[in-house]
């Protein structure tokens, strides 16, 4: 791998700056980018540790539905249902910087110290902000597909029964106390791969951060919210499903919104692998320089296989 002067760092960041770092003249030194991680895609998906370039996770159906028998007929027989597969192979993802032996030896800040922080904190919140296409592109297959081939939020997801049976986890309307209630309906009766209706647990409500306050109204508040005169007698019928708010900072649609059920049940579909979380790998240049590389890497696959227990409201 070659490198250029472009991507190492020296003395000559500009006329001034790269002077100022050898001395201790500065009293501070203001980094906005030294702050505490933003990773928040654990909350949205299941975090699977792998040690295999790619794993296949299958799709099955259970048996169907009990049959009416006569006196001296044959029990029938009946045999499960495969829907296909899917494969998580894992990509490989890494950054990496150059320092000078000059700016390493001389600089009064630390800066090798600072890079490497640095190094550390764009890996990990790279992974969360690419983990965050799948999210922000729910009604397209660009980033992830589940089982059925479609995306994540369709209309007309399919199940595995002979009758055809689908099902519908978009919405598509904003964030109100009726778009929120079908919310709830929805998970009160999802089709499974049979087309039999099972209860599923509504447990995050997911809102763009401009939402923060509509969240906590609908989920939080005793009363009956958007009121300005509610009564002892006007209570929120949303109230007590157990059922919290969660600010996705990382959504990029003003009014984007989705309800999810337990991300530790078996049958969640959002998953990430992971075969190496980032590393760093700190030696010398590949040359006569003294200079010092330090490198970074990490392995991961993201997207997910079956969405019943994703409801999107609005991307």
């Amino acid at each position: 791998m070659g490198y250029t002067t472009s991507n190492i760092h020296g003395t000559w960041w500009d006329t001034s700056t790269g002077k100022e770092s050898l001395k201790s003249l500065v009293r501070s030194w203001f980094d906005s980018t030294d702050r505490e991680n933003l990773v928040e895609w654990k909350s949205l998906c299941k975090d699977i540790k792998t040690k295999d370039d790619y794993e296949r996770e299958a799709r099955l159906a259970g048996l169907g539905a009990m049959q009416e028998i006569t006196e001296g007929q044959n029990l029938p027989l009946e045999e499960a249902k495969f829907g296909g597969t899917k494969d998580f192979t894992q990509v490989a993802y890494g950054n990496a910087f150059r320092i000078t032996d000059r700016m390493k030896r001389f600089s009064k800040i630390g800066i090798m110290e600072k890079l490497t922080k640095s190094l550390k904190r764009t890996m990990a919140e790279g992974k969360d902000i690419e983990i965050a296409k799948m999210f922000n592109n729910m009604t397209a297959t660009t980033y992830a597909s589940g089982f059925d081939g479609y995306a994540l939020a369709y209309d007309s997801h399919t199940c595995l029964d002979d009758a055809g049976t689908t099902y519908d986890n978009y919405l598509d309307a904003d964030l109100a106390t009726g778009s929120y209630e079908s919310a709830l309906q929805y998970f009160d009766g999802i089709y499974d791969d049979q087309g039999n209706i099972f209860v599923g647990k509504a447990k995050k409500l997911v809102v763009n951060k401009s939402l923060r306050v509509m969240s906590y109204q609908l989920t939080g508040a005793d009363k009956k919210p958007f009121e300005q005169s509610n009564t002892k007698y006007d209570l929120n019928s949303y109230y007590g499903f157990d059922v919290v708010p969660f600010v996705y900072h990382r959504f990029s649609g003003s009014t984007a919104w989705m309800v999810i059920g337990d991300v530790s049940d078996p049958d969640y579909g959002p998953r990430v692998y992971t075969a190496l979380e980032p590393d760093l790998d700190t030696k010398d240049g590949d040359d006569r320089t003294r200079d010092t590389v330090v490198t970074s890497i990490q392995y991961f696959k993201y997207g997910f296989t079956d969405p019943r227990l994703v409801f999107v409201g609005i991307t």
